[in-house]
Formats: structure tokens, C-alpha cells, sequence
């Protein structure tokens, strides 16, 4: 009986605790480098917050499959193309414009990437004067009429949305983070292996 605890006992209980402690310093060194942090865009437990889309309305309703409801500012409901226009894959960075004249509404600035600039440009075009539609996280926060930036090269564009600074302060916290979630660096697909 001695002879089998000093054999195969013992190595099991110490291989056993091994195991243990060594999951614990894989634990503490991931807690450490922010990998179980849910703000952190590059841990696969982030969810993006106030994720930007721009949408064109629906004029004369077909109840397609490429056309959704949303509940508009008066609550009435309005339909909208399903597929977006513009949405924060593009948008690197944002900035808060206060309205003169009424500082309780912002108007947004925001970073396009180089895809973005074109989006934009052609967002711009087709509804020169047409109102779109500008979603966060599913809600319609504004109405808006597209405008092109003066320089072509500039890389941010002025929205005159009127929204308030809940989600204007907020569009700009979660900005850059949302634009590395839907935008991940492909040198750190394999990282996690």
C-alpha cells in the first residue's frame, strides 16, 4: 500500500497541483494584459456601443425584405433600406461640434477612413437633397442631408445632426475602439494559438 501512494499517487496529486497553479498564472497574466477586459476591441469579449449607420428612408414602402421598420423622432414608424449607406467599419475617429446659438444640441465631425471617403462621397452625391437616416445601435437619433466635405483629400466630414451630448460624447468615446473591432490588424489573427 505504501509502495502504491510513493508510485502513483504522489505523482498524481503533484502533477495535479501543478496543473492547478499554473492555470492560475495563465489566469492572473490574462487579467493583466486587459484580454478579459470588455472595453479592450481586440478581446473577443468586446461589444461594440454606439455603432454608427446611416441609412436611406424609404419613400413609398414595399414591405420587401430590404426594408425594415424604425420608429421615427415623433414616433411614428418610417421605413429604411436594410442595408446602410455608412457605418462605423469606417469611422476611425469623431469629434463633437456644439451648435451656436443652442448649445444643448451637437453636430458631429467625423474621421473617414480612405473606403469611408468614397462611401462618402457617394452617400453625398446620391442624396444631395434627401434627407438619410442616422442610426445608433438600432435607434433613429436624427434626420440629416448629406454634405460634402470643401477639400475632396480631407478625411473628416461635418453632420449636421442636432443630437444631444449623451450620444454625442458617447459616439466619440467608442469611435476609434469600433473602428479596430470591425477592423482587426490581420498580424493578430494567429496571436491567440
Amino acid at each position: 500500500m505504501k509502495k502504491f501512494l510513493n508510485l502513483i499517487l504522489l505523482p498524481l496529486l503533484m502533477a495535479i497541483f501543478a496543473v492547478g497553479i499554473s492555470g492560475c498564472e495563465i489566469l492572473e497574466e490574462a487579467l493583466e494584459a486587459g484580454a478579459l477586459d470588455t472595453d479592450n476591441p481586440n478581446s473577443e469579449d468586446y461589444r461594440p456601443r454606439f455603432v454608427v449607420g446611416i441609412f436611406s428612408i424609404v419613400q413609398y414602402p414595399r414591405a420587401t425584405d430590404l426594408e425594415k421598420p424604425i420608429r421615427d423622432l415623433d414616433g411614428r414608424e418610417i421605413y429604411i433600406n436594410a442595408n446602410q449607406n455608412f457605418s462605423s467599419k469606417n469611422l476611425k475617429d469623431a469629434r463633437i461640434v456644439v451648435r451656436p446659438g443652442n448649445p444643448e444640441l451637437c453636430d458631429l465631425k467625423l474621421k473617414l477612413d480612405r473606403r469611408g471617403k468614397i462611401q462618402w462621397q457617394l452617400l453625398a452625391g446620391r442624396f444631395r437633397d434627401e434627407q438619410v437616416a442616422f442610426v445608433v445601435d438600432g435607434k433613429l437619433l436624427a434626420r440629416f442631408v448629406p454634405e460634402l466635405p470643401e477639400d475632396e483629400n480631407d478625411a473628416w466630414v461635418f453632420l449636421r445632426v442636432g443630437i444631444d451630448h449623451f450620444h454625442a460624447k458617447n459616439i466619440v468615446k467608442f469611435a476609434k475602439k469600433n473602428y479596430v473591432f470591425f477592423n482587426p490588424d490581420s498580424s493578430n489573427f494567429f496571436t491567440n494559438f
